[in-house]
C-alpha cells in the first residue's frame, strides 16, 4: 500500500474561464477542498481574459491560478508552457475539463504525473472527430473518468470507448445555501413590463441551448402576460434578435446579455429549459433550489433531476409543446399542483445534488486513487 504525502497537490486543467456550468464547477472543487489535505492548483492553458469574478474567488481561497495563450489550434510553444507549469507546481493528481483532456492528460503523461483524472460535464455532441479522436487516445492514460449524469456516462462509454468500470458517475452540486426560495422575487426591469409574469432562462446563446425554439414557441402562446428574458452571450445572438424582430415580439422576449445567475433567478417567477441536449443542467439545480417552477426538455441528465412529478416536461425542440406547458404554467401559477412540483424538486436537490458532497466524493477518491496507485 502506498503511503499519503501530508498534503497531495492537485492540478486542475482548463482551456479559461468562460462562464459555463463546467468552469463553475470546476471553481467550486478547487475552493472548497480541504486545505489540511489537499494544495489545489488552476491551469488555463488557452487564457482569454474571461471570468474575472471566478479568479477574484479563487484568489480568495488562496488557489494559485497559472495562466497561458494559445495562439493557434496546434501551438508548440504553448504545449511547451503547459509541460512548464506542470514541472514548476509537481502535483500528485492532474485533473482535466474539457480541452484539458487532450493536451493536459498528453503532458502528464509524459511527466508522468502519478493520477490522472478527468470530468465529463456533456454529451459532446457538437464535438469535431479529431477531438473525439484524440479524447480516445488519451483516455486510456486516466485512471478514472468521472461523468456529471449517468446520461454523460453512457454517452462517454460509447463515443471514447472506455470500459465501463473506467467512468463513475460525480453528480454536479451547488450551495443550496445560497440559492434558497427566500431570494424570490424583485422584477428584474422596472418598466411598463413590471405587472407581467417573469420567465427566465439562462445559458450560452448557441444551438444547444434550443433558445430558437423558444422564441417561436412566444409566438404561439395563447396567454400574453409575459415577458422573457433570455440571459446569456453567444454567437447566436443578431440570429435570435433577428427572429424577436420578425415574429413582433420584441415586447415579450429580451435578450438580456451577461448576468449574475442567482440575481437573475431571484427576480424570475418562471425558469425555462430549452436545452437540445445536456450533461446535467446547472441553471436547473440552481433555479430549483431557488423554488422557482420550471418548464424543461425532456432530455439526457435533465431527466435524472426532473420528471413529472417535479416540473413540465416537453419532447427538446418542440416550439408547439413549449408553448403549452408555458400557457399551462403561467395560468396555473398559483396552483397546488405547482407547489407540489416545486417542494418536490427542491428536496431532491437537498438530497442529490448538495455541493459540500459532490467535493467530498472527489477529494475522497483523489485520496483513493493515490493510495491505491501502483498496486
Amino acid at each position: 500500500m502506498n503511503s499519503m504525502p501530508k498534503k497531495l497537490i492537485v492540478l486542475h486543467i482548463l482551456p479559461n474561464l468562460s462562464r459555463g456550468g463546467a468552469e463553475r464547477v470546476c471553481v467550486e472543487i478547487l475552493k472548497n477542498l480541504d486545505k489540511e489535505k489537499f494544495s489545489p492548483v488552476l491551469l488555463l492553458f488557452k487564457e482569454n481574459g474571461s471570468g474575472e469574478e471566478m479568479k477574484l474567488e479563487l484568489k480568495k481561497a488562496n488557489v494559485p491560478v497559472f495562466a497561458i495563450k494559445k495562439l493557434a489550434l496546434i501551438d508548440p510553444i504553448n504545449f511547451g508552457q503547459i509541460i512548464k507549469v506542470i514541472k514548476t507546481i509537481k502535483p500528485d493528481i492532474v485533473h482535466t475539463h474539457l480541452g484539458g483532456d487532450i493536451y493536459g492528460r498528453l503532458a502528464a503523461k509524459i511527466l508522468k504525473i502519478p493520477i490522472i483524472v478527468s470530468t465529463e460535464h456533456n454529451l459532446n455532441r457538437s464535438e469535431k472527430k479529431k477531438a473525439t479522436w484524440l479524447k480516445k487516445i488519451t483516455a486510456a492514460w486516466t485512471h478514472k473518468i468521472f461523468a456529471v449524469s449517468q446520461a454523460v456516462r453512457e454517452d462517454a462509454i460509447l463515443r471514447y470507448k472506455l470500459k465501463p468500470e473506467q467512468i463513475t458517475v460525480l453528480y454536479n452540486g451547488i450551495d443550496t445555501n445560497l440559492y434558497t426560495s427566500s431570494n424570490i422575487s424583485n422584477r428584474l426591469y422596472n418598466d411598463n413590463n413590471s405587472n407581467k409574469i417573469i420567465i427566465g432562462a439562462l445559458g450560452r446563446l448557441s444551438s444547444q441551448k434550443g433558445f430558437m425554439s423558444l422564441i417561436e414557441a412566444a409566438a404561439k402562446t395563447k396567454n400574453k402576460n409575459y415577458l422573457i428574458e433570455i440571459a446569456g452571450e453567444g454567437e447566436l445572438e443578431g440570429e435570435l434578435k433577428k427572429r424577436i424582430k420578425e415574429l413582433e415580439l420584441i415586447n415579450r422576449v429580451r435578450l438580456v446579455g451577461r448576468v449574475e445567475a442567482k440575481s437573475f433567478l431571484a427576480k424570475i417567477d418562471i425558469f425555462i429549459f430549452t436545452s437540445l441536449w445536456e450533461g446535467l443542467g446547472l441553471a436547473i439545480l440552481e433555479a430549483g433550489a431557488m423554488g422557482k417552477p420550471i418548464i424543461a426538455s425532456q432530455i439526457g441528465g435533465v431527466r435524472e433531476i426532473l420528471n413529472e412529478d417535479n416540473a413540465f416536461l416537453f419532447p427538446a425542440g418542440d416550439d408547439d409543446e413549449i408553448a403549452e406547458k408555458i400557457d399551462f404554467v403561467l395560468n396555473n401559477l398559483n396552483s397546488q399542483e405547482v407547489k407540489n412540483k416545486i417542494e418536490t424538486t427542491s428536496k431532491i436537490i437537498k438530497e442529490k445534488f448538495e455541493l459540500s458532497d459532490m467535493v467530498k466524493k472527489y477529494a475522497n477518491w483523489y485520496e483513493k486513487l493515490f493510495i491505491q496507485r501502483d498496486n
